[in-house]
């Protein structure tokens, strides 16, 4: 039987490390994935809509939700990123803006890829 840790050596943004010991078992990063993932579905492709309709602000308002629960399950560089792109989007729409969060976008989707491949793994021995 896997442990958590075990698992945790597949995935590049999924820091369940950090997850297990900011939240204190498998149990409780199991309980919060589900919200994770559902953030990161809708949200994403809606920050780019609004980056697209030229609503920055609207996106950096977005991205800052995120940037409230998402850095608990992912490693720092793209915390770093993720307040990056948020604070360019608070300045107003910009190809900056835009491309920026066009790059961080593919990592925010394999985040929650991987957040949903571990929910489907089962509850894993500590």
């Amino acid at each position: 039987m896997q442990t958590a840790l075990q698992n945790a050596s597949c995935y590049t943004c999924l820091n369940l490390p950090g997850a297990l010991d900011f939240l204190g078992d498998d149990q409780g990063v199991r309980d919060l994935l589900p919200a994770l993932c559902t953030a990161l579905g809708k949200d994403v492709p809606e920050i780019a809509d609004l980056l697209a309709q030229g609503r920055a602000t609207d996106a950096a308002a977005r991205l800052h939700s995120l940037k409230g629960f998402v850095p608990v399950f992912c490693f720092a560089p793209m915390v770093d990123e993720l307040a990056r792109v948020e604070r360019l989007g608070r300045g107003g729409a910009s190809a900056e803006v835009i491309a920026s969060y066009a790059a961080l976008a593919p990592s925010l989707q394999r985040l929650g890829e991987e957040a949903a491949h571990y929910l489907a793994q089962g509850p894993l021995t500590p």
